[in-house]
């Protein structure tokens, strides 16, 4: 198993953008926003948008916890190029570390 991490930049609100094109196999996914981002910002699968068919990350402030979402395949797994982010506002960025076969 490997380790991998990635920030992904939503450069254009609106459209999505896919996290990575490779095969390969996640095991267990966490995504976090950053404390810079302003919007909203959304995970899924290629139908992923920033007003349907996604799961969404506020923006983070310091007075409160970073917005994340934790997926565990447990023995199963899915494509890293199966994930999408896409956001309200340009510019977003979204972290994302992926424990991979």
């Amino acid at each position: 198993m490997r380790v991998l991490f990635g920030p992904t930049t939503v450069t254009t609100a609106g459209t999505r953008v896919q996290l990575s094109n490779t095969a390969d196999r996640v095991k267990q996914i966490r995504f976090a926003s950053r404390v810079a981002n302003t919007g909203r910002i959304f995970i899924g699968t290629v139908t992923v948008s920033a007003t349907v068919s996604g799961w969404e990350l506020t923006s983070s402030e310091a007075a409160r916890a970073k917005g994340d979402l934790i997926l565990d395949f447990g023995a199963g797994s899915v494509l890293l190029s199966t994930f999408y982010v896409d956001s309200i506002v340009s510019g977003e960025i979204i972290d994302w570390v992926a424990i991979v076969e």
